[in-house]
């Protein structure tokens, strides 16, 4: 077969082990679901009702301007229509743009470790890329900008950074978005936006009409319980849009995800009731954590960067044997983390068996036999990256 020579440099992205496949192995009557950063909340309840009475029209093709949700989102984001774009997760609007911004001859800046697909996608194109490593688990925004050169077109900050749950001061940005080239793209990926409740959070969609360069990511996959449904946004200068709709397939957003996302909306004060509930949990375990002597990183997100260097057991099994108690993390090693594993926060009752897995790592009460982790059916997922 003549496949493009660069797929040669990409690797597939590891999703997590079947969960059937996992209770059979392990015997486990309870699991604790917390390393694919989801919400472990469905949608709201007006959404479920709203999701019923719209299965009838599936016969047709979707509204490929998602016109009812395009005005209501405009409405609550106080932007003109034309700055919204529309796809299939803000992963697919992320592939968009690099299609958009890179190739052989385009540059882009993106920090390292943050999301797998930032990397992925500069290779997928043939592109050159600058990795920044983090400082202090965060964004080195003054490394970042001097890593900007006369070819780069994209220059993209996490914000909260996934995998670390570090935040980024909206004064810190804005400082970036005076200093680099006005023609370069700033991207702001906001996956984690809605979990933030540091006093200095900003609603950074009123930004574009002062720096048309900027282009900002989210999603409805995370807080609002949509992400089986695959539904995100992208708020930019109207050329931003125009680039994007010239290169998406028609009909990307489907149905269904449309009137889960509009009805969504109608209810923030379900949004602000969940942002309540992890930021209470992510206190409650990372100071549980703690005071058994084992650290965490700050996050602003619904997730936790645990350290598992001082546990009785090689940090690369450390995740290994969380699963063998039930408790589904992802492996830090697996992200250039290593050290470190990546813990999702959602229900107290996950929280707690996390909990309770940790201290008996703490204690040295668990041990792996030869060959757990080589054998095990998630062993990709869960083992240090190659």
């Amino acid at each position: 077969m003549r496949f493009n020579p660069v797929l040669d440099k990409l690797t597939p992205y590891k999703a997590g082990p079947s969960l059937a496949e996992i209770r059979e192995r392990y015997g486990l009557d309870q699991m604790a679901l917390m390393s694919a950063n989801e919400i472990p909340w469905g949608p709201f309840p007006e959404v479920v009702d709203a999701l019923k009475a719209a299965v009838e029209g599936l016969n047709r093709y979707p509204d490929a301007q998602c016109g009812a949700l395009r005005t209501l989102l405009a409405e609550r984001l106080k932007v003109p229509q034309g700055q919204l774009s529309f796809g299939n997760g803000s992963c697919e609007l992320l592939m968009l743009l690099g299609h958009a911004l890179l190739g052989p001859q385009r540059h882009a800046v993106i920090p390292h470790p943050s999301f797998v697909l930032y990397r992925s996608i500069a290779s997928s194109l043939g592109g050159p890329f600058t990795a920044v490593p983090l400082k202090d688990l965060g964004h080195d925004l003054e490394a970042m900008a001097a890593e900007v050169r006369s070819d780069t077109s994209l220059l993209i900050i996490c914000n909260p950074n996934n995998p670390t749950g570090s935040y980024v001061e909206p004064s810190r940005i804005r400082t970036l978005l005076a200093e680099v080239p006005e023609d370069m793209v700033v991207l702001l990926d906001e996956a984690y936006g809605e979990f933030v409740t540091s006093p200095d959070r900003e609603d950074t969609a009123a930004w574009i009409s002062e720096h048309p360069n900027l282009v900002i990511l989210r999603t409805f996959s995370k807080i609002y319980g949509l992400a089986g449904l695959r539904l995100g946004y992208a708020i930019a200068d109207p050329q931003v849009v125009s680039a994007l709709d010239k290169i998406r397939q028609p009909f990307n957003v489907d149905s269904l995800a449309q009137v889960a996302a509009l009805e969504s909306l109608k209810h923030p004060e379900r949004l602000v009731e969940r942002r309540d509930v992890i930021a209470t949990e992510r206190i409650r375990v990372a100071k549980r954590l703690a005071e058994m002597g084992i650290s965490s990183h700050p996050t602003q997100a619904n997730f936790l960067l645990v350290d598992v260097t001082g546990l009785d057991m090689p940090g690369p099994e450390v995740p290994q044997a969380l699963l063998t108690m039930g408790v589904l993390i992802r492996s830090g090693y697996s992200m250039d983390c290593p050290g470190w594993i990546r813990v999702t926060i959602g229900e107290a009752r996950e929280g707690d068996l996390f909990l309770e897995a940790m201290e008996r790592l703490r204690r040295g009460k668990v041990r792996l036999e030869v060959g757990d982790i080589k054998d095990a059916p998630d062993a990709d997922f869960l083992s240090p990256a190659s």
